[in-house]
This record gives structure tokens, sequence and C-alpha cells, in this order.
């Protein structure tokens, strides 16, 4: 079923010593987008000049991928194993003028070094002492990464890019003279019309609805005394939980009911966790089923990851039930909705469900 999607282009760079490393970016992206791409309504194109770059005369080699796949690209992938490149003659290699045209652009660069195990005899070593300095120099001014194998690039990579993409999927915040410009703008109209603030709060509630939730409510510690909107005390339980102490209706000599506002850190951290412990179980089915298939089939470096993930299956199985596990269409909306608004009370954007 189609879905709308916005497409942020991610060039892959490095010298020529890292090909393997080259297609196993490429194959973390392509599968950051199986995983993600139809939840978060993103998709990520994998840029590289052997793939997106055709052949021009009469200008600079490393202008014309400038040109053609540097200055389109919304996301940098840089990497550096024993070789640092050759002099373009702007920059001392077209990876490093790569880089520095994002820097420039302030668009996100993520830089990874590799510690791959190498001879020593095939080492050119004016390029490793190049690459040394470079590296050097980078530490000073950026956070870089590191990866010991094809395995450690594409988990690093999956994570990194989630990352990624949820900075650049956080909305800006409102402009401080745009939030004046509206305020002045409130107010000029208000004085215009001579309309009271008395006036104003009236219409809002029979326009909007009156606000629900006292100050107390909202904010931690309460103090003594404090009530709700309803006018009962407000106070805490003994596991954390916010609670607004309403009477008991049939009983007065009974003790209040305690109603939750908001429920304790630790039970919102643990339902979080269930859930994404289930989703996870969901998305090893589907690639268990893929496999069954033939739709896709497991790569020699995926199967110690296979393995892993077999035996966390079971975990999960045998901690909640196969019974509570899978859903159909309408109870998997259900799920990313409740993880959703978990993931928020947690630090994450609204909008955006890393599953």
């Amino acid at each position: 079923m189609p879905f709308a999607a916005q497409t942020y282009r991610v060039l892959i760079a490095s010298p020529s010593d890292l090909a393997e490393e080259r297609d196993v970016a490429t194959a973390a992206i392509n599968e950051w987008n199986a995983l993600h791409s139809a939840a978060e309504g993103i998709v990520l194109l994998p840029v590289r000049w052997e793939t997106h770059s055709k052949p021009e005369t009469g200008v600079r080699p490393q202008k014309a991928l400038n040109e053609q796949i540097v200055s389109t690209a919304d996301i940098l992938v840089g990497m550096f194993w024993t070789r640092f490149g050759t002099n373009t003659g702007v920059a001392d290699s077209g990876t490093v003028e790569e880089i520095d045209q994002f820097v420039q652009a302030s668009k996100p660069a993520l830089l990874y070094f590799s510690r791959k195990p190498i001879d020593p005899d095939l080492i050119d070593m004016k390029q490793h002492q190049k690459l040394k300095v470079f590296k050097q120099s980078t530490r000073t001014s950026a956070l870089t990464g590191e990866f010991r194998s094809s395995a450690s690039l594409r988990d690093i990579l999956l994570r990194n890019l989630t990352q990624q993409i949820r900075q650049l999927k956080k909305r800006p915040k409102q402009d401080r003279i745009e939030q004046v410009a509206r305020l002045t703008e409130i107010l000029r109209v208000h004085k215009k019309e001579k309309i009271t603030p008395e006036e104003f709060e009236k219409f809002r509630e029979d326009m909007i609805g009156p606000q629900r939730r006292a100050k107390a409510t909202s904010i931690d510690p309460v103090k003594p005394g404090e009530v709700s909107s309803n006018g009962f005390p407000i106070g805490y339980l003994k596991n954390g939980d916010k609670v607004e102490w309403w009477p008991d209706s049939e009983d007065d000599t009974a003790p209040p009911i305690p109603v939750v506002i908001r429920r304790n850190d630790n039970d919102v951290a643990k339902a979080s966790r269930e859930f994404w412990d289930k989703v996870w179980w969901n998305r090893h089915q589907n690639w268990l089923y893929r496999l069954s298939t033939g739709e896709e089939e497991l790569k020699p470096e995926q199967k110690s990851i296979f393995a892993t993930a077999r035996k966390a299956a079971k975990r999960i199985e045998k901690k909640y039930g196969t019974k509570n596990l899978g859903w159909d269409d309408f109870e998997w909306g259900m799920v990313n909705g409740k993880l959703s608004a978990l993931n928020w009370v947690l630090g994450d954007d609204w909008d955006f469900l890393d599953t």
C-alpha cells in the first residue's frame, strides 16, 4: 500500500580501500528503510559515485562529483581505514573535500575509522601517515566513531542513522520574533475591539472548553494542601504515582479513592520495555517469514546475529507467552500508538516511532 515519505540522500564517502564497507553501508541504509520507512515516513537513498555519477569532461573530477552528488546529498557517511586518498587540487583528498563541503553547508557528516586488522606489508606508509594526521586533527573538532568489522559497522550505522533522522525530524522551535509578532497582533485586535481579558477567557472556554488540569497536576513536587481543578487533594502513592484523592460517593466514612494523574517513572519505563520487546519480536517473525519464503537469504555475516536474535526471541516468548505476542493490523496500530506515547514521555519526539 502506498505511503507518503520524505527522502534523504545519504552520501557514502571513503577512499578506495573500503570497497566492502561501502557495500555494507549501502545494505545498512536499505535495511533501515525496510525497518523504519513505512512507520516514519522517511526513505534514505544511498548515494555513491559508482552508481550516481556520470562522465563529464572539461572539469576537475572532484568538482564534477561535488556538483552531481555531493551538493544534493543530505547526510554524509565518511569512512577511513589505511588510505587517506589523492589530493584534488583543493583538498588533501576527495573524501576530505566532500566532508568539507558538508561542514560548510552545515549538513550532518558521520565519520568512522576502521580498526579492522591488516597485513602491515599492504599498508602504504605515506597514505597511513596522512590519515594519522587527519585523524588526530579531526578528533579535536568532531565526534567520530570506530568499527572493527562489517557487522559492527552495520549495527553502528543502523543506530546512528536513527539518531540522525530523529534530529532532522525535530520541528524547529518557533522563532522568538515570530512569537512576539503574533502576541502583538492579538493585543492590537483586543485593544481595537475593546475585548477585556475576562471576555476573551469566556470566549476561549465556550469555543475550546475549560482547562481541565489545575497547575498542581503538572508540577512536582506538589506542595501540601494543593488541590485539583475538581477541588480534591493531590498527592503521591508509595510507588510514586501522582494521584487525586476522590471521596467515596457511596460511603462518607470510607477513605478517599486515589485516581492516577501521572504514573511513576518505573512503571512507564517498564511498559515501554515490554512494548519494545513485543514489537521487536513481531519484526523478528517477519524476518523469519522472509527467510522461509526465499524473499531474503541469510548472509554469512548475519549468521551470528541471527543466532543471537533467535535466543532473544525465545526469552521474550518465555517472558510474555506466545499468546500475548503477534497482532492483526488493528492491534498493531494500537501498539504503535501506545509505544509512541510512552516514547514521547521518555524523551523522544512525539511523531517519531523508532521500533
